[in-house]
């Protein structure tokens, strides 16, 4: 390899130009001052001083134990070591902005006219969602899946401690569920209204689909269960405010046609 390869080599394993070119000046020369660092690197004496430390900090070179100030190269094994713990660096980095993307598109969108769709794809994916709803504090609006169970039943109870959660947040859901004995039970005990849900049941095979719909804030999710477990969740005040009007339109139209239970 050429010097300029050698120091693309030790670019791609984290070091500046600058760090790799003084890096292999002191392989190929064996020892040098900061003074003759900058000679051969083109760099200021000043600028050689700070790169020569943080070569040391990185095992890449050591100071020598003449009276004069002179460093040497070390084995370049380091740069392997170096490589390794910036590609941690940048997967914690993913992990971390993958978490905290939505915080950003909802300050986006909240000053757009735009609308924008994200997705996200299997069941951490869905809580993901879910947390958002927590998060926005906004009453929602749902029409329900029995497809839900699969989160519910299957994940450690994930949803039962979410219906908790959303009421400890004030927040009110008003739901269009499929009609079934275990919801009218919910319906009778005081169960939804513990969880400040406010129910209307349609026919159980009214709507079978395996989409939840959850319209909160300026936001509307499509959360899909079963064979697919994705969530996608649409920002956008026009279509957020179009999707609740729709949702309410179908509670009433269901609250005037299809028989409802009296609370107890």
């Amino acid at each position: 390899m050429n010097t300029e390869e050698l120091i693309a080599t030790s670019q791609k394993a984290g070091l500046t130009k600058s760090q790799a070119s003084v890096y292999i000046a002191l392989i190929r020369e064996g020892e040098l001052s900061p003074a003759q660092m900058a000679e051969i690197s083109g760099e200021s004496r000043e600028n050689c001083y700070s790169i020569a430390k943080r070569l040391v900090e990185l095992n890449l070179a050591e100071k020598t134990a003449s009276r004069k100030t002179t460093y040497r190269a070390l084995n370049p094994s380091a740069l392997q070591t170096l490589a390794e713990n910036r590609r941690r660096i940048i997967q914690r980095n993913e992990v971390y902005v993958k978490q905290n993307i939505d915080s950003l598109m909802q300050l986006y969108y909240a000053n757009s006219e735009m609308p924008g769709a994200h997705t996200i794809e299997g069941i951490e994916g869905i809580k993901e969602v879910y947390n958002d709803m927590l998060h926005t504090k906004d009453d929602i609006y749902l029409i329900r899946s029995d497809y839900d169970r699969i989160l519910g039943n299957a994940k450690e109870g994930f949803l039962r401690d979410f219906r908790a959660k959303r009421a400890e947040n004030g927040i009110t859901t008003y739901a269009l569920t499929p009609d079934s004995p275990e919801a009218r039970e919910y319906a009778t005990d005081g169960t939804d209204e513990k969880l400040k849900f406010n129910r209307v049941f349609m026919p159980q095979d009214a709507y079978t689909g395996k989409v939840e719909i959850d319209v909160y804030g300026n936001k509307v999710a499509l959360i899909a269960f079963g064979e697919t477990e994705m969530a996608t969740i649409i920002s956008s005040p026009a279509i957020s405010d179009s999707m609740r009007q729709i949702t309410k339109m179908l509670r009433d139209y269901y609250r005037l046609t299809y028989p409802q239970v009296e609370k107890m």
